[in-house]
């Protein structure tokens, strides 16, 4: 395994263990959830929609944090599926700058939209960290191809 390959199981690993601990709120008390939304944006009120969506993300995260620590263990056997994960991260960024842009423009949402914008920034940061350091697996790969020719 050369220097990028670990760089990139390392990454995946420290990323999907933070992912983990979204799983307390997948099973979080109603009333955590209330406070939460309350400190997010005061007033919205926390019927099913709310709550759905909130532990829906959250089991998201989870999954996702499980995906990437079983990837991280063989970066090259899961290359496809890890370079997924990047491009839909990038796309999930697209949608946030389409839909979300005109919400900063205005300044709306209050200071939770910046929380998101922050989300979506280490998204964009992680998908194209992850398709640089597949882009060096390859070159190296085609490298040492050549060497051995």
């Amino acid at each position: 395994m050369n220097t990028t390959e670990r760089r990139l199981q390392l990454l995946l690993r420290v990323v999907g263990i933070t992912c983990l601990p979204a799983i307390v709120a997948v099973f979080m008390p109603y009333s955590w959830l209330v406070r939460g939304v309350k400190l997010a944006e005061s007033g919205t009120p926390v019927k099913v929609l709310v709550s759905y969506l909130a532990r829906l993300l959250s089991a998201f995260y989870v999954l996702l944090g499980g995906m990437m620590v079983v990837f991280s263990t063989d970066v090259r056997r899961y290359a496809g599926p890890i370079r997924l994960v990047a491009l839909w991260s990038l796309m999930a960024v697209v949608a946030f700058v389409v839909y979300g842009a005109v919400a900063l423009a205005r300044g709306g949402f209050g200071w939770f939209v910046w929380f998101v914008a922050g989300d979506v920034a280490f998204g964009f940061v992680l998908a194209v960290a992850i398709l640089f350091l597949q882009w060096r697996i390859a070159r190296h790969d085609r490298r040492q191809a050549l060497d051995e020719k």
